[in-house]
């Protein structure tokens, strides 16, 4: 889905298609938290829609966007896809966790038997100011490991688990690599160009497109059955031409497993590689909101109507 910016391609997309798809399924879309004041907030006016033909190929939606993956440090990288669960249990498999009776919840930085008592596992507290806004502080206890000293007296590998969590996804897919389970997770993290970043990563800390690509990531590591529908809202957005490559070729894999990914985008190489565009708008706001041109696109970079097009001649040549 192609056009300038404001010409409707999100509302179309984001919010109409996947209504009126969850619709069909039968799925309950969650209602979105608004931010700001009561009064700032627009009202959305529906104008209705139907799906005229082409569910019979869709049993599953996933919408993929760029919203938090949490709205607090305790939500992270390694939380999100699941993959801290097994590095938990390797902690608790160890020979001297054992020994102690430790269990998984140990390494849980959300359970009080493992975690630091003065910072409750946040790392951090706050510091009230007099006259100014509270500031976040290391704990003085931890220094920002999360755990009390016992929990991080276990190693694996000669490092606690506080340690990990401090890995970035590269530095992890070597430590593990001898643990197939925890090395899907990082494989495929790596995969959509996230291998810079910590396992113990805040959500507070992410950009938008970084947490669509974890929500991409997590869902990648599903067992692919076909017949699903995705929806993503620009996942380009940022990125180096090389990490374009990588997104490309996750992407192309959902596609050859039997699912339909449509994208909102500008990058034209992305747009280059579709098998069908459609070119929304002529312009924004008002003057968008149309189907300006629809076909591969070959067709869609050789039409004058089509503001898009002269871009997109130049990429598919």
């Amino acid at each position: 889905m192609t056009g300038v910016s404001g010409s409707g391609k999100s509302s179309l997309v984001s919010q109409v298609l996947v209504e009126l798809v969850a619709e069909q399924l039968g799925h309950e879309i969650p209602e979105e938290e608004e931010e700001g004041e009561e009064l700032e907030r627009s009202v959305v006016l529906t104008t209705g829609g139907r799906i005229v033909a082409g569910m019979e190929g869709i049993k599953r939606l996933v919408r993929v966007d760029q919203k938090p993956i949490g709205r607090t440090p305790r939500s992270n990288l390694a939380t999100y896809t699941g993959l801290f669960d097994n590095v938990r249990k390797l902690f608790a498999a160890t020979k001297a966790a054992r020994a102690r009776h430790f269990d998984v919840g140990r390494f849980s930085f959300n359970v009080a038997k493992g975690r630091c008592e003065t910072c409750e596992g946040e790392g951090f507290v706050s510091v009230e100011l007099l006259f100014l806004p509270s500031v976040y502080a290391p704990c003085p206890t931890c220094h920002g490991a999360r755990y009390n000293a016992k929990t991080l007296e276990i190693q694996y590998r000669g490092k606690n688990i506080a340690e990990v969590l401090g890995m970035t996804v590269d530095a992890a897919h070597a430590f593990f690599a001898e643990e197939p389970q925890v090395l899907r997770s990082l494989s495929v993290l790596r995969e959509v160009g996230l291998g810079y970043l910590r396992l113990g990563q805040p959500a507070t800390e992410l950009s938008g497109g970084e947490a669509q690509r974890i929500k991409l990531a997590t869902e990648l590591q599903r067992v692919q059955r076909g017949n699903t529908l995705y929806i993503l809202d620009e996942p380009t957005t940022g990125l180096h031409p090389a990490d374009v490559d990588k997104l490309m070729t996750q992407l192309d894999g959902l596609v050859e497993s039997g699912n339909t990914v449509i994208l909102v985008e500008h990058d034209m190489r992305v747009v280059a590689a579709s098998d069908w565009v459609i070119d929304i708008g002529p312009g924004a706001g008002d003057e968008g909101g149309r189907v300006v041109v629809a076909g591969t696109p070959a067709e869609v970079a050789a039409s004058s109507a089509s503001r898009t097009a002269p871009f997109l001649a130049e990429v598919v040549g």
